[in-house]
């Protein structure tokens, strides 16, 4: 059984549609890449499926639950949309770090926010947080970032601080982690240091969707891959048919453009 079902979701933005009835489906473990031109509402549906966005239309299903349904006149209560998105790493473009924190307490905040919640919490505290603050740190060694505990993001390259980011989502132990162009902010000489971890998670079969415009990246490390183009998924197969058998003359056109 999949992992996550994605049924015909809507979404507007006043009287633009870009999302136009998106199905999809991820199985446990699988790595799935999201490509297409910018606009084409990749990010939106990254967006919808963890809550971040409300859809206007459709379902999304977790694990068999149905976690999101637009039929249901009962709206999501901030609280519960909340908990919802734990069960979603998202990594963004542009890092969204806390400047005023460590590498480490960027890494600590919210599993200890979340611990609070523990009924166990005031009697274990102290163990709570220690073991919080031992699974940040291996996180972050293993990220190769075991000398910048205690570094700011200002005191950070880009590279660096995503790579913090990516140990934040990880740190809540979710069941699927999405990544929104984890790339696309970073100089390309220091790119391969967050693909590098990326790849590290697909070896061990984290469940991914990745929206990148790094055609060699997805190539390469997805299970399958999707384009999508104006609101629809308008190809998906996996990366020997996408990228060297592409059936649509839009998909070729797409590909003939972006830097393989």
């Amino acid at each position: 059984m999949a992992i996550l079902e994605v049924k015909n979701i809507v979404k507007n933005f006043g009287k633009i549609k870009v999302l136009k009835g998106i199905d999809m489906t991820v199985e446990k473990g699988e790595v799935v890449s999201v490509i297409g031109s910018s606009g084409s509402g990749k990010t939106t549906l990254l967006r919808c499926i963890s809550f971040l966005e409300r859809a206007d239309g459709g379902e999304v299903i977790l694990n068999g639950e149905t976690i999101f349904d637009a039929k249901n006149p009962k709206q999501l209560t901030s609280a519960e949309a909340r908990k919802r998105q734990l069960k979603f790493g998202f990594v963004f473009q542009n890092f969204n770090l806390f400047p005023q924190y460590t590498a480490l307490e960027n890494v600590i905040l919210a599993p200890r926010l979340i611990a609070k919640e523990r009924p166990d919490f005031k009697a274990n505290k102290d163990k709570i947080y220690a073991e919080i603050t031992e699974n940040a740190k291996a996180l972050l060694e293993r990220a190769g970032l075991s000398d910048k505990f205690d570094n700011y993001p200002c005191e950070l390259s880009g590279g660096q601080q995503q790579r913090v980011a990516i140990c934040r989502a990880l740190a809540l132990n979710p069941e699927i982690m999405l990544f929104d162009e984890p790339t696309s902010a970073l100089d390309p000489e220091i790119t391969n240091e967050v693909l590098k971890v990326i790849k590290s998670l697909a070896d061990e079969h984290m469940t991914m969707i990745i929206v990148t415009h790094e055609m060699a990246f997805a190539m390469n490390v997805s299970d399958r891959v999707i384009f999508m183009d104006g609101g629809v998924i308008a190809e998906e197969g996996t990366p020997e048919e996408i990228f060297k058998n592409p059936k649509s003359k839009r998909l070729g056109e797409f590909l003939s453009n972006v830097r393989m």
